[in-house]
């Protein structure tokens, strides 16, 4: 008891003797005179009253799994079936039982408080980055039969998982494909390796942004049977946040008396499983998609016997030791990488951690690849050829007639114009498309304006484009704008200069003669046959020499030899690529 808290008990108004008749007190006299009054200092005879209150009884020690102490770091694990604590300090490992944090006791938790095996200990040596990457793609190649590739990728996934707090994205693997085609094994050996993973199927959303809450440092969330995810508006809206470093969801609680916000944090590597895609733009954009089929893996791995579980319970036993001993010493490399935006949001993670290793460079080849199809998906939606039509009529300081974008359209996607319906095309892979959802996309994408424009046939409907954000749209879909100089007045009451009329009858064809072909400013280095890989480069953007065609032109494009040598590519050049690899 402290000394405030003995003055506290210690009081003549505490004893059981006051004010009680024939109860023995010594000074009965003088307390019924109030010669000595309740808040008086105890005699030595004093006796506690039982009825009063007791000593506050002491808080228990908070448990947690991880986090740093003034032991150093630690990470809770099992060590002769028992909960312990594996701190790491300048010194080396050691087991313990409590460490301090913040001046309280911490211990560690136990069995009921978390859905995973526990940890234990491993005794030997840490092996290299190297060696552990490779023991974790043998147990990929093990249980599960999918393309090459995609064992590197999960197993970087996994070394990616014990480095969660060095990173500011997450990317985020979806697994689809028909039934018995491995989806459920390949989640299995990430729930069996990962950092602390919480595997389950049809997660509630609460209880999810409640688990990452109570772990004290980012955990994994491996969701089975995500086909119907779309349909679970809040849990998306947590996902698509918890990609990005520091998301969290607010949440309101009212008491009897109390009204208070509480964030609960959802930032975490996460991996789903599913029969379908979610049609969710947003969340889909966040996903690595690794297609899955049927194969014949050299174990199920619904049949991984006892010596599996060892040799599984083992190299995550070195890996939770991997953590503690990179955690503050291993700061992860920043590579040069090709691409921006989402895609380097989604693969820097990946790249990060498996930089230096012997995997990264068929893996850095790799996103090359998923981002060149990525930008070529995106460019064959109903947006791309929008953006990709506004590209080619866009000229500066000068609206483009809506007119004339819906007319480049129907050629542009062979749409079929019906006399009765003139707002409506009909096209063969975007079904019907309408006036009104050309106009929709120009607004919210390309951040057009609508106003109308008197000409010579009467007032047409036109937007202008803010030339700044469109070259940015554009360039984001694959298309540049090649800038052409306005030969004509559009507005009302608006004249072109005599010198500039004068100027275009100089150096620019009439409206009705044919444009001059472009002549090639210098000899080709290659043919497209010695063309490895053709991949978007926004850091070389500009205009640039074709290295195939010879013609000079803006573009990002650019080519690698089979010979490692890099040139750069025009957009026709990589349009006959693409066609000759996909024949």
């Amino acid at each position: 008891m402290s000394e405030s808290e003995d003055k506290r008990y210690k009081r003549c108004g505490d004893c059981a003797r006051w004010k009680v008749p024939d109860s023995g007190c010594t000074y009965a006299e003088d307390i019924r005179e109030g010669i000595i009054r309740a808040d008086d200092a105890a005699c030595g005879d004093f006796y506690p009253n039982p009825r009063l209150k007791k000593q506050p009884k002491e808080k228990p020690a908070p448990h947690l799994t991880s986090g740093v102490a003034e032991e150093g770091l630690f990470e809770g694990i099992y060590y002769d079936d028992k909960p312990m604590f594996l701190t790491r300090t300048k010194d080396g490992f050691s087991i313990v039982e409590s460490v301090t944090n913040q001046g309280r006791k911490v211990v560690p938790k136990e069995l009921s408080e978390f859905p995973y095996p526990p940890y234990g200990y491993y005794e030997h040596a840490i092996p290299n980055r190297e060696d552990l990457f490779w023991r974790v793609r043998n147990e990929f190649d093990t249980f599960v039969d999918v393309d090459s590739i995609w064992k590197d990728y999960g197993a970087a996934c996994v070394l990616l998982s014990y480095q969660q707090e060095k990173l500011l994205t997450v990317p985020y693997p979806f697994l689809h494909g028909d039934n018995e085609s491995g989806k459920s094994s390949f989640l299995g050996v990430l729930g069996a390796l990962t950092y602390r993973p919480l595997l389950g199927t049809t997660i509630p959303s609460a209880d999810v942004y409640g688990y990452l809450e109570d772990s004290d440092s980012p955990g994994v969330v491996l969701e089975d049977e995500a086909q119907g995810l779309d349909r679970d508006i809040d849990k998306v809206k947590i996902y698509k946040a918890g990609y990005a470093q520091g998301a969290v969801v607010p949440r309101t609680f009212i008491l009897e008396r109390k009204r208070f916000i509480k964030y609960f944090r959802c930032f975490c590597f996460k991996a789903f499983a599913a029969e379908k895609i979610p049609g969710v733009k947003g969340f889909t954009e966040r996903c690595v998609l690794i297609p899955m089929f049927p194969g014949e893996p050299k174990k199920e791995w619904t049949e991984r016997d006892a010596e599996d579980e060892k040799r599984l319970r083992e190299l995550r036993n070195v890996l939770l030791k991997w953590r503690l001993a990179s955690r503050l010493e291993w700061l992860l490399p920043q590579p040069a990488l090709p691409f921006k935006a989402r895609m380097r949001e989604l693969w820097k993670p990946i790249l990060q951690v498996t930089y230096g290793l012997t995997v990264y460079d068929q893996l850095l080849n790799f996103a090359s690849k998923q981002a060149q199809e990525r930008m070529s998906g995106k460019q064959n939606t109903l947006e791309g050829h929008i953006v990709k039509v506004v590209s080619e009529l866009y000229v500066k300081n000068e609206p483009v007639p809506f007119t004339d974008v819906w007319d480049a359209l129907v050629k542009e996607l062979e749409g079929k114009l019906d006399d009765k319906k003139p707002n409506k095309m009909d096209t063969p892979e975007f079904g019907g498309v309408t006036k009104q959802k050309v106009g929709y996309r120009l607004r919210e994408i390309l951040s057009g304006k609508s106003r109308a424009y008197r000409t010579e046939k009467g007032v047409t409907k036109a937007y202008e484009f803010n030339e700044e954000k469109l070259r940015r749209t554009v360039k984001s879909y694959g298309f540049n704008i090649v800038t052409k100089l306005p030969s004509f007045p559009t507005s009302e009451g608006v004249t072109a200069a005599e010198t500039m009329e004068k100027d275009h009858e100089i150096s620019m064809p009439k409206a009705t003669e044919t444009p001059q072909a472009l002549k090639k400013l210098g000899n080709s280095v290659t043919t497209l046959d010695d063309l490895a890989s053709v991949y978007w480069s926004d850091s070389f953007y500009g205009e640039h020499e074709c290295g195939v065609c010879g013609y000079k032109r803006v573009t990002s494009w650019q080519g690698e030899t089979h010979k490692g040598a890099k040139i750069p590519i025009c957009d026709s050049c990589q349009q006959e690529f693409e066609k000759r690899r996909n024949a």
